[in-house]
């Protein structure tokens, strides 16, 4: 696709898809990842186990983010958004876990 999408496809993209890819500093390398995700219409929320991803987004929290759906090499979208990773105990943890697996599943 060219061009911009509006504020409703955005939302939609962020909405429907399951896998992102988020970008982040590791070890002083850029560092690109699959995840799995929901989207609350403020936060994305993803899981993920103490390893690579987890230590490069503690370190240096500020992180890229980017969803994409193909429905062939015409006709695609995709969303890039910056923000800033937070790690989630407790209450927060439970919210995310549901979001996930309620969208997920």
């Amino acid at each position: 696709m060219l061009g911009e999408l509006t504020e409703s496809q955005i939302e939609d993209l962020l909405r429907t898809e399951v896998i992102a890819r988020i970008g982040c500093i590791s070890e002083g390398r850029v560092y690109v990842v699959p995840v799995s995700y929901a989207y609350d219409g403020t936060y994305i929320w993803g899981h993920g186990m103490d390893g690579a991803k987890l230590r490069a987004m503690r370190s240096h929290p500020e992180v890229c983010l980017e969803v994409e759906h193909v429905d062939d090499m015409s006709n695609w979208r995709s969303v890039i958004a910056w923000g800033t990773f937070e790690e989630c105990h407790g209450a927060d943890w439970d919210t995310g876990i549901a979001l996930l697996v309620e969208h997920i599943m």
